[in-house]
């Protein structure tokens, strides 16, 4: 009895152990199953975001282009990219006529919608098919059975590239147009408190102490940039502090870095890095204003009054030529109605903006809750030539496409930058034609 007791006793541990043992391996092996499924799932939604990228590319941007120019042309606008002549002569020719129309269709602002005819349930797919009188049933490949995908896709053109002008070989006029329009972002009086704080080393910085900050950087010599030409030495105390490193002194390799340079906080990163990047493609550092949009959560009015008060400010070490631009309750209310269009229609040209600024009263119909306010508001006058030379109005470029993919109780994050117009440096594939046709991929990190 004693022996068949104990040797039940021992059955009964080694059992237990050895189920335990099983789940666990169960367990693990549906883990693995589960993450590999994520991982497929979210290349799966960058394959199809590249391949949205290239229709909005090829097809989607030509036509909007050319009903652009047809209702322009209606409308008695003009195409030019960075307006007319400048001064007030420009200013009152663009008070006296319409502003332009644009007509934007991005289809990449549909990319949660469109991934659902193949990442959706067989009832999902039904659903969106019946949207657009679409039978679905006899369509193969569509949905999924288990998990799901989807993706973000935003341009990178529409910021401020702080990396243009950057590298061993820097350029200080395009330094100067980054210091301009990084000055511009931050000079709004709601970002006070951010620089009237100091960090977590006891030291204030002030805005012109973090826009030359960014800049130095990135650049590859040892003389802090200084907009009024001086040519004192570099001296940011990165190795006094707990944690000792040295000034990268070179381009930033993400926009992430940025939180090194001395004045960078995780408020400030929360307040302005929407509107950062280091991927922009325009070679003279100009910021994209066909590019921009406040959908997906976003709001482009912030850059688009950094780029005015650049604009205004030709040169950062004397007062703006109308000091109108640093009044926020002005000019808010003008840029996001700015923002409103650029997202709804876009714009036709830079002259849209120079003329809405010139004559306020043309911003609302008069219908609009807001239009008394705006007729009694007093013009802004700005360079058309100089904000040419800050910001431009075309097709995106560089685009971020941030993916997920989820099986089960795992999910995974797929963020990469698509530069639809880089060269191919390290060849990925075989096919170098077919690899540079869906997009050069200059990020890739996954999470």
């Amino acid at each position: 009895m004693l022996i068949v007791i104990t040797w039940l006793a021992l059955m009964i541990s080694v059992i237990g152990e050895f189920t335990y043992g099983t789940s666990v391996d169960a367990a693990q092996a549906a883990n693995a199953r589960e993450e590999l499924r994520a991982h497929y799932l979210a290349e799966s939604s960058v394959n199809l975001s590249r391949l949205l990228i290239k229709i909005q590319q090829q097809y989607v941007d030509p036509i909007q282009s050319q009903l652009s120019k047809m209702l322009s042309q209606a409308t008695g606008g003009s195409n030019s990219g960075a307006g007319a002549s400048s001064g007030s002569a420009s200013a009152g020719a663009n008070a006296a006529s319409p502003a332009g129309l644009g007509f934007s269709l991005r289809v990449t602002d549909y990319a949660s919608t469109l991934m659902g005819f193949f990442s959706g349930s067989k009832e999902e797919v039904a659903g969106l098919g019946s949207l657009i009188g679409l039978d679905t049933s006899r369509i193969t490949g569509l949905g999924l059975k288990s998990g799901n995908f989807d993706a973000q896709i935003t341009a990178e053109d529409g910021k401020i590239d702080i990396n243009c002008g950057s590298g061993v070989a820097s350029d200080r006029g395009k330094q100067m147009i980054v210091y301009r329009l990084l000055m511009g972002l931050m000079m709004s009086r709601r970002f006070d408190k951010l620089f009237s704080e100091a960090d977590t080393t006891g030291n204030f910085a002030t805005r012109t102490d973090v826009a030359r900050a960014i800049i130095d950087w990135a650049d590859g010599d040892e003389q802090m940039f200084s907009p009024e030409g001086g040519s004192n030495s570099e001296d940011y105390r990165y190795d006094a502090r707990a944690d000792h490193y040295r000034a990268h002194d070179n381009s930033y390799d993400t926009l992430e870095e940025i939180k090194m340079v001395r004045g960078v906080s995780d408020a400030f990163m929360e307040a302005f890095a929407p509107y950062l990047t280091v991927y922009a493609s325009d070679p003279n550092c100009k910021v994209n204003l066909g590019a921009i949009s406040n959908k997906e959560s976003g709001d482009c009015t912030p850059l688009v009054m950094g780029v005015i008060r650049a604009a205004a400010t030709p040169d950062p070490t004397k007062p703006p030529t109308d000091p109108t631009v640093f009044d926020d309750n002005i000019l808010y209310p003008l840029s996001s109605i700015l923002c409103d269009r650029a997202s709804a229609a876009g714009f036709d040209s830079l002259n849209t903006i120079t003329s809405l600024l010139a004559n306020p009263q043309t911003a609302v119909l008069p219908d609009d809750p807001r239009y008394r306010i705006f007729q009694g508001m007093r013009p802004i006058q700005i360079d058309a030539n100089q904000l040419g030379s800050l910001a431009y109005v075309g097709p995106p470029r560089v685009y971020r496409v941030a993916a997920t993919g989820e099986s089960g109780r795992v999910k995974k994050k797929i963020t990469t930058i698509v530069d639809t117009g880089r060269t191919i440096e390290n060849l990925l594939t075989l096919n170098a034609a077919a690899e540079k046709a869906a997009g050069v991929l200059q990020y890739w990190r996954e999470e």
